[in-house]
């Protein structure tokens, strides 16, 4: 009782920032226009700070275990997220022209920002490190199988000229490996180095890393505040078919998932870290990607508002089953 007590202490002091976020947006101190400067200060510094101070915080007795059971659980992530989207969409019998977007909704999930802030609020500083690997490796998946799903839904009309969409192809090509290949991911292989070889690190080097890293959270929220204050929310909160999306993929899922898989995994971490990760919401960029590709961009925006507001729900729900 005490730890569903803590996990919903920590879930709630996530509500809290991510309230003073939408408060902030309100009185104009967040602004959509500063919003890219800030996650991209995420993406590019705090975040890669978080990753490479949580390495200190692994339990070298049982670190190899949960790192090994990460890599496995995380090449099964993105499979997972789209086999839940695939039945998402054949219970909503969501439009033929819709079913690549919701499939695109559930790959491309918040577990950058949100997620983050999450395993770290939850389950302590060394299952950031864990999550890290599980980014690392779906991303690879995402930004292959799960773009060329994104433009297999394309119409004929948006693929345009033969000789054009050879030209894009080249172009998106680059992209899918700029996307992969990233600060994040760099600093993930670095950590996953430093902790199987025992590298010692320099303690000013950790203890910066460490400061620089505990702003990630609280502005990660902050900007999740700004995104629903920034959302039309009368007209996302009637789109029924979103929130039935969303109770299928981002709670029934990782509900299953878990229950299948906690008398396999060994490692708790590992499996709460993978569940966490199943469950979040629909990420900001799933709308100007699809956009990029040809794609309706109102439907992910929209899911995008929706699953983040469920999330406060849905992620408590998950950690009280996942304690009991």
């Amino acid at each position: 009782m005490t730890e569903i007590a803590s996990t919903l202490g920590s879930m709630l002091s996530l509500i809290i920032v991510t309230l003073m976020g939408y408060i902030a947006a309100k009185v104009g101190f967040l602004t959509a226009d500063i919003r890219p400067k800030i996650s991209g200060l995420i993406f590019n510094i705090t975040l890669p700070c978080t990753i490479l101070a949580s390495v200190g915080e692994v339990d070298s007795a049982t670190g190899t275990d949960a790192i090994t059971w990460s890599l496995v659980l995380g090449a099964a992530l993105f499979f997972v997220m789209l086999t839940a989207g695939a039945l998402a969409n054949l219970v909503l019998r969501t439009p033929r022209g819709e079913r690549a977007l919701y499939l695109w909704m559930s790959v491309l999930t918040n577990t950058g920002f949100i997620g983050f802030a999450v395993l770290e609020s939850i389950f302590g500083g060394a299952s950031v490190f864990l999550g890290s690997i599980f980014i690392a490796i779906s991303n690879v998946f995402i930004y292959s199988i799960g773009v060329e799903a994104l433009r297999s839904g394309s119409t004929h009309a948006e693929s345009s000229a033969h000789g054009g969409a050879r030209r894009r192809r080249a172009v998106d090509v680059r992209g899918m490996l700029k996307d992969m290949l990233n600060v994040p991911l760099v600093v993930s292989l670095v950590a996953m180095v430093i902790f199987f070889a025992g590298i010692p690190v320099p303690a000013p080097l950790m203890r910066a890393a460490d400061m620089a890293g505990g702003i990630t959270s609280p502005l990660a929220m902050m900007l999740v505040g700004l995104s629903i204050a920034d959302a039309h929310l009368g007209a996302v909160l009637r789109q029924g078919r979103l929130w039935v999306f969303t109770l299928v993929r981002f709670l029934l899922a990782p509900l299953a998932a878990y229950l299948l898989l906690a008398p396999v995994v060994p490692s708790e971490l590992a499996l709460g870290v993978f569940t966490v990760m199943l469950a979040m919401p629909t990420g900001s960029m799933a709308a100007p990607i699809a956009a990029t590709y040809g794609r309706d961009a109102e439907l992910p925006a929209q899911g995008t508002i929706v699953a983040t507001l469920a999330s406060f729900a849905i992620v408590p729900v998950l950690m009280v089953v996942m304690r009991m």
